[in-house]
């Protein structure tokens, strides 16, 4: 944050006074002057606001949890095997989904058109 603020100050006070060698107006170059100086403390201001932010939540944070060791899989025979009444069948996903449908056939077109009236032919 140090080398941000005074490199900014540097850089504007560098500027100013090569346009000053420039020209002969002063109030433009005070005024550059200023409004770096007023934009560098702001930038300041939010950095040191972001970064106390940062250091404070990372010190405020709980130890990350341990890992834990997964427990041991069961084998086959600790495993509850269902009995054959127990087993259903699933129901179809189809089932009753289509018996409210309509008749969807409609008579062909007819048109003057031969070609179209031949390829609706076959």
């Amino acid at each position: 944050m140090a080398v941000l603020t005074l490199g900014g100050f540097v850089a504007v006070i560098a500027g100013a006074t090569a346009l000053a060698s420039k020209s002969f107006a002063t109030d433009p170059i005070m005024a550059i002057v200023m409004l770096g100086m007023i934009t560098i403390l702001v930038t300041d201001i939010f950095l040191a606001r972001q970064l106390s932010k940062l250091i404070s939540a990372s010190l405020s944070s709980p130890k990350p949890p341990k890992v834990k060791q997964p427990p041991a899989a069961a084998t086959p025979a600790q495993l509850l095997q269902p009995q054959p009444a127990q087993l259903q069948g699933a129901p179809s996903v189809t089932e009753n989904t289509t018996r409210l449908f309509e008749p969807a056939y409609r008579e062909p077109a007819t048109t003057n058109d031969p070609a179209i009236a031949k390829k609706l032919e076959h």
